[in-house]
């Protein structure tokens, strides 16, 4: 379901990322390790890691097995502080550029790749709509297959743009594929009770 109160995008890590890495990354920026957070296997989330960042925020490492993504996400109320944060991230860890993450998704012809790159397109989408990943989600929200539809409903679910709220309609109401238009559904739901505006 959407993640409506994450503050800064989804910084993806490459996978070549290791634990050790992380841990020095974050003993060096002098964080608080406050801890590890209870699975929410719901939203697909399996481990997630917390630190208090001295500035009033906190860092977040989450391995999300629905997704098949783990990343870095910063929550703080101080947009600056936040920004600063998600800047000194993508610095100091390999991770996945929203550009990279597109130019992946058109390498794939077959659609278990195709799959993949769009979960992972959603989860790492910044909070405000990027045109060309709009573009590139609900055309595949049109593909014949139904593994790379339902991506893109998830991928949707991910990024909880306004935007993807005609595709998400048009899902719920005219999928073949029963699992699909109830996913949609839900999708759609939950961005309208959060008060989703129109784009």
């Amino acid at each position: 379901m959407p993640d409506l109160y994450r503050v800064s995008r989804r910084l993806i890590l490459r996978d070549h990322v290791e634990a050790g890495a992380i841990r020095s990354f974050t003993q060096n920026s002098g964080w608080t390790f406050l801890g590890d957070i209870a699975r929410d296997p719901e939203r697909g989330v399996f481990y997630e890691a917390k630190w208090e960042s001295g500035d009033g925020g906190s860092v977040h490492y989450v391995v999300d097995e629905f997704a098949d993504v783990h990343y870095m996400v910063v929550a703080n109320e101080d947009p600056e502080a936040a920004e600063e944060v998600r800047s000194r991230i993508e610095g100091a860890l390999a991770v996945w550029t929203v550009d990279d993450m597109l130019d992946d998704c058109y390498v794939h012809v077959y659609p278990a790749g195709w799959a993949k790159s769009l979960l992972r397109l959603g989860a790492g989408a910044p909070r405000q709509a990027v045109e060309a990943v709009v573009a590139h989600v609900v055309f595949s929200s049109e593909h014949q297959d139904t593994a790379v539809r339902r991506a893109a409903v998830r991928a949707m679910a991910y990024a909880a743009w306004p935007e993807f709220k005609e595709a998400l309609a048009r899902l719920a109401h005219a999928d073949e594929d029963p699992r699909i238009a109830w996913e949609a559904g839900r999708v759609l739901e939950e961005l309208e009770k959060a008060g989703v505006s129109e784009p």
